[in-house]
């Protein structure tokens, strides 16, 4: 008859006297494992949208300006289109900032945010986990197992509260550029 996994997970946490140090890096390399996805899923959509918020450089991708100047001409055009008389140009600049501004949160700014919400409760479920564990090992009194239990509950809130920082601190830094590239999409085609 094979062993079945609870027994297989005993003997195994029966054995952890001369694995200690293996246990607690283990434990944390779970954890950054666990906030690693979400975290690199951020910073692939902020280094994207850096690239799409860069301001006034036309040579390099198409940008945040070269988009608003699109957008202009076509609202000016359909407008024009639409009535004989003379469309307030700035209902055109609003309307074209507007546009930019929705593509934006929709395609980076949301995405950014869901990814970094994701990170506190995977950090608070590390920590919940943990601290089982830790309770866990008491009753038995391992102290490897101790150790390696509050390494999780620790490393796993460090590690999701520091990504998190630095997800939120890129969409607030990639918001002014958006701004300025706006306002330069807008400079250039007055």
């Amino acid at each position: 008859m094979q062993p079945s996994f609870f027994s297989t997970l005993f003997a195994w946490l029966s054995d952890l006297a001369q694995s200690e140090l293996r246990i607690t890096i283990g434990v944390c390399a779970l954890s950054l494992l666990a906030v690693w996805w979400p975290l690199t899923r951020g910073a692939l959509l902020c280094w994207r949208a850096r690239t799409v918020t860069r301001p006034g450089r036309d040579d390099e991708g198409e940008g945040a300006r070269d988009r608003v100047s699109a957008l202009m001409a076509e609202v000016a055009s359909s407008a024009a289109a639409q009535e004989a008389g003379r469309t307030p140009d700035a209902f055109v600049r609003d309307a074209a900032k507007q546009i930019v501004v929705d593509e934006y949160e929709s395609a980076f700014a949301q995405p950014i945010s869901m990814y970094a919400n994701i990170l506190p409760p995977i950090g608070f479920i590390g920590t919940t986990c943990g601290l089982a564990v830790l309770l866990l090992s008491m009753r038995i009194s391992h102290d490897a197992l101790q150790l390696g239990a509050l390494a999780l509950a620790l490393s796993s809130t460090i590690f999701a509260l520091i990504g998190y920082a630095i997800l939120e601190g890129f969409k607030i830094h990639l918001y002014a550029r958006l701004a300025r590239s706006i306002d330069a999409g807008l400079q250039a085609s007055a």
